[in-house]
């Protein structure tokens, strides 16, 4: 009985705080995901990187400059004479162009591509995260509820049951199970309330706000069924729109280009160079008047010797660079398969959890009306109370089954789109039949 009280206590002090807590929607709760998200913005800021670098390629034809000034001092130590000070000034500029440059300069374009996919791929996880978790919120705060209203009925219940045990109208076994039925119902209310809490705690940490903080979940799950083609016409309309596919593609790609720069270490390249140096005249000490000056122009060929010779390290990274390429290729196709086969497995979850929703809510309206027959027949004399508690506990299962098939039907509405990749409000459009 203390741990009934303590639980009625408990839901009393929360629902006071829920009267100041501040409103947490959905698109609240995605704003901030999106805001705060640490491997979001870790993903974000490798793309603007790797963009970065895409957009400055031209950097790769910046010639090499160097300047450098001494000073210098010279003081014979034997035989003896005068120190001397001088100065020196030089510029030097060198330039090389090498073969693989214009592939070097498309490889830093795919890698921009496959920062950009990263990051589309971890904000459409995270919405997809944020979403089925708050829904899943939603159904176990209206799950309490469910549990609220049982607890209070059952207290009735006993409450009656007791009397009627008083008066002689009802037996002591009567009255036993009335009891028994009002003290595991608070149990089973208090262990909803701390799971809840402690779901609630770590999805705020997942958008970034406060654990602690104070934050009542606003919003209503909202079934709205799906008529979906079948599962290979969806794979075959959306499968090269996955963020895999599309990933692998980006991969083959650059492995080409790697294999192409492999095979281009074995071409010469050529270095182009200007240097102009200044220095005082001959025995003019530390004077800055009329320096002499010299300049020195040079073209020269580089050319890669080692890497045409049969098993030299250049050698054998440009044969694996050229197997990785071909790997990479074969991989695509299965890749392909996992993809069409992952979006017929979610297409699956949809169909089955409907066909479960239309009987869960047939099992609520038959256990519903039981319910309401066997609280007449108890009255009237007619229904035992324990085929009145059965009757009870049916319609309670029912509808804590309803809620959770209504939320996992949403969850699989979502999981859907982020195989297809699509928005959910693109999901919606595309293939929305009505909501229930």
């Amino acid at each position: 009985m203390k741990r009934i009280v303590a639980g009625v206590a408990f839901f009393a002090l929360v629902g006071c705080g829920v009267l100041i807590a501040e409103s947490l929607t959905l698109e609240k709760a995605l704003d901030a995901a999106l805001k705060n998200n640490a491997d979001l913005k870790k993903s974000e800021l490798a793309a603007y990187q790797a963009l970065r670098e895409k957009n400055n390629t031209w950097n790769m034809f910046l010639p090499s400059m160097t300047a450098s000034l001494g000073v210098a001092n010279t003081h014979p130590i034997r035989p003896e004479g005068d120190p001397s000070n001088s100065w020196s000034a030089s510029a030097s500029v060198s330039l090389q162009l090498s073969a693989a440059m214009p592939a070097n300069a498309k490889l830093l374009g795919f890698k921009a591509q496959a920062a950009e996919e990263a990051y589309d791929n971890a904000r459409r996880t995270l919405v997809t995260q944020v979403s089925t978790n708050f829904y899943a919120l939603l159904a176990e705060n209206q799950n309490i509820e469910i549990l609220r209203t049982d607890l209070e009925l059952k207290k009735q219940q006993y409450e009656q049951t007791s009397k009627n045990y008083q008066s002689g109208l009802a037996s002591e076994l009567e009255m036993l199970n009335a009891l028994y039925s009002y003290q595991i119902a608070g149990p089973a209310l208090n262990d909803a309330a701390v799971k809840f809490e402690q779901n609630r705690a770590a999805f705020l940490l997942l958008i970034g706000l406060d654990a602690a903080g104070a934050a009542e979940l606003e919003g209503e799950i909202e079934v709205m069924l799906l008529d979906l083609p079948r599962a290979g016409e969806l794979a075959a309309r959306y499968c090269d729109n996955r963020y895999d596919v599309r990933a692998q593609a980006v991969a083959i790609e650059q492995a080409k280009l790697n294999a192409q720069v492999g095979s281009l270490t074995r071409a010469p390249s050529i270095n182009f160079s200007e240097s102009i140096s200044l220095s005082p005249p001959q025995n003019a000490g530390f004077s800055f008047d009329d320096p002499t000056s010299s300049g020195r122009f040079s073209v020269s060929v580089s050319i890669p010797i080692s890497s045409w010779i049969p098993g030299s390290t250049q050698s054998l990274n440009a044969k694996t660079l050229k197997e990785n390429a071909a790997q990479t290729e074969l991989s695509l196709d299965t890749v392909r398969k996992n993809a069409a086969q992952d979006i017929q497995k979610k297409a699956d979850e949809i169909n089955r959890i409907r066909e479960n929703m239309e009987s869960a809510a047939l099992n609520l309206r038959i256990t519903s009306r039981a319910y309401e027959l066997s609280e007449q027949g108890y009255r009237g004399g007619l229904v035992s109370q324990t085929d009145l508690q059965n009757a009870n506990k049916n319609m309670v299962n029912a509808k804590q089954t309803l809620l959770t098939t209504n939320a996992g039907y949403l969850a699989a509405v979502y999981n859907l789109a982020a195989a297809l990749r699509l928005d959910i409000a693109e999901v919606y459009t595309l293939y929305a039949q009505g909501s229930i």
